[in-house]
């Protein structure tokens, strides 16, 4: 086999490989006489097959065989002896096969670029801090008591606005009772809306035992069409009247949120407050690290890299409705664009698997579960469905571990390499603040 080095640069690597008649002679020869020994055809005795039948009958698919040997072992050596970093399986080029001749083709690599990972220690990177204050937290205790009511003082005082009362009710449309009109023991806190305007307005001043007719109109969008905008007449019981029991927050009432006391819940309230926002603010520091390292990363990329990755974007773009952006460009902008942007995404993408690389970050089974999870969430009631779909496809639960190892890579570069600068923000101005930044 004789390799000639055609081409060698930054991104590509070709090779012309022959393979000489006379080796490929000598391998058929040796290949028809193992054949012959156990060979059947019609009108022979089984190892008697002359060698002339055989030649003209199996030549073709033994040599085709080995041109697919030549092929693997070229690309092995090739790969071995120029200490080559492919992007991809070769190209074969220029492949000639034809009886009593040479064989003959060119393997095409596209190499991987060399990859200097950037000082990391230049790169500042602000990250936005919500400064939780108190009032924060006390409106969040607020509505914590509002979700902790509970009604278990019963009075025989009438009923007013924010009382609890258990009613036994039939609703009636043109004096005959209409289906789904009917309740039994249902409780209803007057003053919380839940029933139609006007209804719980006029049970205020009611007390248990009173009987009260309860006459409301349907509104107009009323989800039942029959009852849209109709008159009607409720004929209530009052079965019993509740008083709010006053909450107080204390450790008791700490307690049921699994703190020891009343200053780790305001604790703890304070982190879920922060951590809603935590998703944003990790998007807009990626998106921070990414503008930068595209300013520094300036290495070469294989072209079929780009092209793959132009490929993504178009047909992510294409499933998108609303982009009115790029729809609104010239071919020439919308090229451009395409070329920018896949150029960002393959440089970084390759820097971050060679960060992950130097630094002996791997996958793990958490990780793995961690993003099923994830998946799962985006399908609400099927999440088992989505999860089995992963654990049953493999090609699929592979496609989970680039996105996991960028993250990783991401997170440990902010973790342990670039500047992170923290930066204090109030709720609203944290929140407009990523709301212009990820708009934009």
């Amino acid at each position: 086999m004789i390799i000639s080095e055609l081409k060698k640069d930054k991104t590509e690597f070709h090779a012309k490989v022959t393979i000489s008649i006379h080796d490929i002679s000598q391998q058929i020869d040796t290949e028809l006489a193992n054949l012959a020994k156990t060979a059947k055809m019609d009108g022979f005795r089984v190892g008697k097959v002359p060698l002339t039948v055989l030649r003209k009958k199996y030549v073709p698919t033994i040599r085709n065989g080995i041109a697919r040997d030549k092929i693997d072992a070229a690309t092995k050596q090739i790969i071995k002896d120029n200490k080559l970093n492919i992007a991809f399986d070769p190209a074969i080029d220029d492949f000639k096969n034809e009886d009593d001749q040479d064989i003959e083709f060119v393997l095409k690599f596209e190499l991987l670029p060399v990859i200097t990972l950037p000082d990391f220690k230049k790169i500042s990177i602000e990250k936005p801090v919500l400064d939780v204050s108190k009032k924060d937290i006390d409106e969040q205790l607020d509505r914590i008591l509002s979700f902790s009511k509970s009604y278990d003082k019963e009075t025989k005082s009438k009923a007013k606005s924010g009382d609890q009362v258990t009613i036994d009710a039939i609703g009636y449309v043109n004096g005959e009772a209409f289906e789904g009109g009917k309740l039994n023991a249902h409780k209803l806190v007057l003053g919380s809306k839940s029933f139609i305007p006007g209804f719980e307005d006029q049970l205020i001043g009611s007390k248990a035992g009173d009987d009260v007719s309860v006459k409301v109109d349907f509104p107009k969008d009323y989800h039942s069409k029959d009852l849209a905008g109709k008159p009607s007449e409720f004929k209530v019981k009052v079965l019993a009247v509740h008083q709010e029991s006053t909450q107080k927050i204390d450790d008791e009432f700490a307690k049921k949120f699994k703190c020891e006391n009343v200053e780790q819940l305001r604790e703890q309230i304070s982190k879920n407050i922060s951590s809603n926002y935590d998703e944003s603010i990790l998007i807009f520091m990626k998106m921070e690290l990414f503008d930068k390292l595209e300013e520094l990363l300036k290495f070469e990329i294989p072209a079929s890299l780009l092209e793959r990755e132009k490929e993504i974007l178009k047909d992510q773009v294409s499933k998108v409705g609303d982009n009115a952006e790029v729809k609104s460009m010239s071919d020439k902008e919308r090229a451009k664009y395409f070329d920018g942007l896949a150029s960002r995404r393959v440089r970084i993408g390759l820097m971050l698997a060679e960060y992950v690389k130097q630094n002996g970050l791997s996958i793990t089974e958490e990780d793995i579960r961690h993003a099923l999870i994830e998946q799962a969430k985006n399908y609400p009631g099927q999440e088992q469905m989505v999860i089995e779909f992963y654990q049953k496809n493999k090609n699929a639960l592979e496609n989970l571990k680039g996105p996991i190892l960028e993250s990783k890579g991401v997170n440990a570069i902010f973790a342990n390499e670039v500047v992170i600068k923290e930066k204090l923000y109030t709720a609203d101005k944290l929140e407009k603040f990523l709301e212009n930044i990820l708009r934009d």
